[in-house]
């Protein structure tokens, strides 16, 4: 990791469970990396202009990349979407991720041809897979979305393999994220099982669950996810300076560890509190729209094996020590 050479990044999403994540990813695992300061300090997502605030915002990253003359990579980590959420909202999250593909086209693709990119997209494991009955997935096996929501990713990602397909100088990434968690992520979203387990024990009150506890699922810890990302960076910085390939590359960012929803619960059990918690299972549509079970596995390089996972219990009692902390501020809202 340490030979890998400087990059300007700018990370879109940067408010959100992963994005600070990698901000910091990028400054501790990229020596001599930046994370860009971007010119639209927080974009109002909602807003009919946000397609303008995104290619002003594209275009001072243009004139920052020509200034600096070193590589540069661009981080789409952002979207509010997730299993059930409108169709308005999906489409909407889609317009902001080809406004952003647009930009990088108007401004960053005018500069110094000489200088490199890089451009990742984060998508979803869990929705491009929701039907896939590969026991164990990898990135052979066929995308079968179940829900809107994952036929939204698989849209998103091949808009972006058509846009790669017509840049000569940027490596392009598609990353299949599984089921992220960490401190700090939303609450808002209907997404996040440690996270809303943890909100309930705190409020004791019961967590409704609309899938069977023993649905399994791969958890991957926001930290970790991020460090992959950036060493996956640096070994695109690190290869040789052969021709840059067409296309999108595609990798799976998971953990390897299967995990039932009936192991997170007893996770919470085996915290040294006083409280237990209380789940209800009551099936609803949307548990319609979620796999019985989803593993995966990547087999493209760089592969992780190597880099140790923080431990899913070690991950749970972080959640809960930081909802807990918020709570006796006062700022932890029930559920």
């Amino acid at each position: 990791m340490s030979e890998a050479r400087p990059v300007l990044v700018w990370v879109i999403g940067r408010g959100g469970l992963l994005g600070s994540r990698l901000a910091a990813a990028v400054v501790s695992d990229l020596p001599g990396s930046r994370v860009w300061d971007c010119s639209v300090p927080r974009f109002s997502w909602r807003s009919p202009t946000i397609g303008d605030q995104l290619d002003a915002a594209a275009e001072a990253f243009a004139a920052e990349v020509t200034r600096a003359g070193i590589p540069w990579a661009v981080l789409w980590v952002a979207g509010a979407g997730v299993i059930g959420t409108d169709d308005h909202i999906l489409d909407a999250e889609t317009r902001c991720w080809e406004a952003v593909l647009a930009g990088l086209s108007r401004h960053v693709m005018q500069g110094p041809r000489h200088v490199p990119g890089f451009v990742f997209l984060a998508s979803s494991a869990g929705g491009v897979y929701g039907c896939c009955t590969d026991p164990l997935i990898t990135e052979r096996s066929e995308p079968r979305p179940l829900s809107a929501y994952g036929f939204n990713k698989l849209r998103q990602e091949r808009l972006f393999a058509a846009w790669a397909a017509r840049q000569s100088t940027v490596t392009c990434r598609i990353g299949r994220i599984s089921n992220l968690f960490g401190a700090g992520q939303n609450l808002d979203k209907r997404q996040g099982i440690i996270s809303q387990i943890s909100r309930c024990l705190i409020w004791q009150r019961p967590v409704h669950v609309y899938v069977p506890l023993d649905t399994i699922r791969d958890y991957l810890h926001a930290d970790d996810c991020a460090r992959h990302i950036a060493h996956d960076i640096a070994a695109w910085r690190q290869r040789t300076a052969a021709a840059v390939p067409s296309g999108c590359e595609m990798k799976i960012f998971a953990s390897g560890r299967p995990t039932t929803i009936a192991q997170i619960v007893g996770g919470f059990s085996a915290l040294s509190v006083k409280r237990h918690p209380r789940v209800i299972c009551a099936p609803s549509a949307l548990g319609l729209q979620q796999p019985r079970s989803l593993l995966f596995r990547s087999v493209v390089p760089p592969l992780f094996d190597r880099l140790p996972n923080i431990p899913l219990q070690i991950g749970i009692h972080q959640v809960y020590r930081h909802q807990m902390q918020l709570h006796q501020q006062g700022r932890l809202s029930p559920p």
